[in-house]
């Protein structure tokens, strides 16, 4: 099924039209009666907040609503260019054991981020903005696989001799869709449901990342043909030219004999056969043998992520921290990349270029003559992500606007009342107003940690130990 755009008048009367559509739609995606619900109940929750915030009372506009059926499930996207909003910034609902005290405020944002699998609201700037909703339909976890003891954490078997372990080792392959159930079992009796992906956990969906090009995936199988490694590559979509490398788990009893290496060169050489420009990883750095794994592969340091995952991520065989672990990232590129103009700021200058240099890409830095020459939107574009489970929040600056310190101060804000334990700020390096703005950024307590190769530049808060 091809999405569908519906052009609405800012009227309330027809959203029974929308979702009697978006009801048919849902029904043939293969969503059932509880969970049409709960779509339905979402998409009025968005709808009237549009009605409601993006227009002057009186005022006669449309909006859109945008259906798009997935393989596996259905999001919808409401799209408006009213007056400025985040939900974001609405105080957090919460429940009073005094019914006198009871309100609504926040109430439709709570419903959404609790019925839906995925809620992101996304400042466009000029063009407007839209709300993301997306459900996935019903999909089994792997506890509904097999039974409480075919999932228990590995047992540790390291009393065996080496050589005997070598033994077990066969190859080293590409993955098949059908083994999704058998590596999504490796990673729950590795990490338990702490592995920052959620499909992993959920085998129908992540063979269909694999089939849809999305995930490419190398296992390592023994001589009884049990699957003891894996490892992949992530990507937005089948056609992007950067993935992220990782998604590694190794059975504890073969850790250390080089599984993962090999695992990784074969995927770097079907990375390079099938046209990606580069490949990111993420090692934990309380993990070192993982970073010198990357390391041996050509990977090259590029970045460190301060504080990035909570303290209760759980490393079998390794470990698991007593504070919040900070990440290391590496790059590989797998082409010569062509040269770069890019706008460091003045006061951080020496120590990107050096990065840019230690990953063997040729910049062209430079710098504008003054904030007179920059040219800065109306209205600024970011999108915020908030990651509950990790409580952190990434922002990404798609474009300055004049309103940028005044949208950064809003939304810090919401951010420090949800306690959230660190913020991260994206800029882009290619945009001159980077070298002008860093210092006001600075200025609102964001300290600079990173810079990618893909010329983006990362400033941060870590709101626990500020």
């Amino acid at each position: 099924m091809e999405q569908s755009v519906i052009t609405i008048p800012n009227d309330i009367r027809f959203l029974q039209a929308v979702q009697a559509y978006t009801k048919e739609v849902a029904r043939q995606v293969g969503f059932d009666g509880k969970d049409i619900e709960m779509i339905l109940l979402c998409l009025e929750e968005a709808f009237t907040n549009v009605i409601e915030h993006a227009f002057d009372p009186g005022e006669k506009d449309v909006f859109q609503v945008i259906i798009k059926p997935l393989k596996t499930g259905l999001k919808i996207t409401v799209k408006d260019k009213g007056l400025p909003y985040n939900p974001d910034l609405i105080p957090e609902f919460k429940i009073y054991s005094d019914i006198g005290e009871q309100t609504e405020s926040g109430l439709g944002i709570f419903l959404m981020r609790h019925l839906m699998d995925e809620v992101s609201f996304h400042n466009l700037g000029r063009e407007g903005k839209e709300f993301h909703l997306t459900k996935y339909i019903p999909a089994k976890n792997i506890t509904e696989y097999h039974t409480p003891e075919e999932l228990h954490p590995y047992a540790s078997h390291l009393g065996e001799k080496r050589q005997d372990l070598d033994k077990k080792i066969i190859k080293i392959r590409l993955m098949e869709p059908s083994e999704a159930v058998e590596v999504s079992r490796l990673f729950y009796r590795v990490y338990g449901y702490t592995y920052s992906i959620d499909e992993i956990y959920y085998p129908d969906r992540f063979r269909k990342l694999i089939e849809d090009g999305k995930i490419l995936s190398v296992v390592a199988v023994d001589s009884k043909g049990e699957i003891i490694g894996h490892t992949g590559i992530k990507r937005d979509s089948a056609e992007a030219i950067i993935g992220e490398s990782g998604i590694a788990a190794t059975k504890p009893d073969f850790r250390g004999q080089g599984i993962f290496t090999q695992m990784l060169n074969l995927l770097n050489e079907i990375a390079t056969n099938q046209g990606i420009y580069g490949l990111y990883g993420r090692r934990v750095t309380f993990h070192t043998l993982s970073q010198k794994t990357g390391n041996t592969c050509g990977y090259r340091d590029c970045d460190f992520n301060l504080c990035a995952l909570p303290s209760d991520r759980i490393y079998k065989g390794i470990g698991s921290p007593k504070d919040r672990i900070s990440v290391v990232y590496l790059y590989l590129p797998l082409v010569v990349h062509e040269k770069a103009t890019i706008y460091p700021p003045g006061h951080h200058r020496a120590f990107i270029e050096a990065i840019y240099n230690n990953l063997s890409i040729e910049i062209s830095p430079s710098s504008p003559d003054g904030i007179g020459h920059v040219n800065l939107q109306e209205q600024s574009s970011f999108k915020i992500d908030i990651f509950s489970h990790l409580n952190r929040a990434d922002i990404k600056v798609y474009a300055y606007g004049r309103d940028i310190i005044d949208k950064l101060t809003e939304t810090m804000k919401m951010l420090f009342r949800r306690k959230t334990d660190v913020i991260n700020l994206f800029l882009d390096l290619e945009e001159p107003a980077t070298v002008i703005l860093c210092s006001e950024f600075e200025r609102l307590g964001f300290f600079c940690c990173q810079c990618y190769a893909s010329s983006i530049f990362q400033l941060h808060i870590d709101t626990s130990v500020s």
